[in-house]
């Protein structure tokens, strides 16, 4: 079995009560950082295959007038459409949940991008399902990516590709991991627009 088959079937082996405890403890430490402070829109993720689940994020950002963005997948390309969780939502062929509005996010709109993961280094690099939809999309983004996921999901190394997008930060149950100086000062300048 390979990195990707095994962290993924490690992650579905949760149990519900640890799958539970951990998007409390993740979704916590979200909410309780100067992430969300002065962004204009926040890419999502519509949690499968074992993903922490975000819905307790997106509930606040939406209470909170917040603007969000979600995947749809088409064919080889991803795109963010506006996402309202009140809204019902669509199954793509993959059985991943995704917005039903037609209506594109322009890139450069997308401050903060919380993206889901299968493993991460702690250099910041990120293994996802392997089709690199994210990669690709925020490629030439200056999007804050913050990946989302369980420690367990942390290895020493991943071989990395030119296309690779490495990642701003990494929250999982235990906490934040920070991996550029451009996350350090993200971080502290949302520090200072919540006074």
């Amino acid at each position: 079995m390979n990195l990707r088959a095994r962290l993924r079937s490690a992650r579905r082996g949760l149990s519900s009560e640890l799958q539970q405890a951990h998007t409390a403890a993740i979704c916590e430490h979200l909410l309780c950082s100067n992430l969300f402070n002065s962004v204009t829109c926040v890419a999502v993720y519509l949690s499968s295959d074992g993903e922490v689940d975000l819905n307790p994020v997106i509930e606040k950002l939406h209470a909170g007038g917040i603007k969000m963005a979600a995947p749809r997948i088409d064919e080889a390309k991803m795109s963010f459409m506006w996402f309202d969780p009140s809204e019902t939502l669509v199954l793509n062929k993959w059985g991943i949940r995704e917005p039903i509005a037609e209506t594109c996010v322009p890139q450069t709109e997308i401050t903060v991008a919380l993206v889901p993961l299968v493993a991460f280094t702690d250099n910041g690099d990120r293994l996802g399902r392997g089709k690199g939809y994210y990669d690709r999309y925020f490629k030439d983004s200056e999007a804050f990516l913050v990946g989302i996921g369980h420690d367990l999901q942390r290895v020493e190394s991943l071989e990395q590709k030119a296309w690779d997008r490495r990642l701003d930060a990494v929250v999982t149950e235990s906490g934040w991991r920070v991996y550029s100086r451009r996350a350090e000062a993200y971080l502290v300048l949302a520090a200072g627009n919540s006074e």
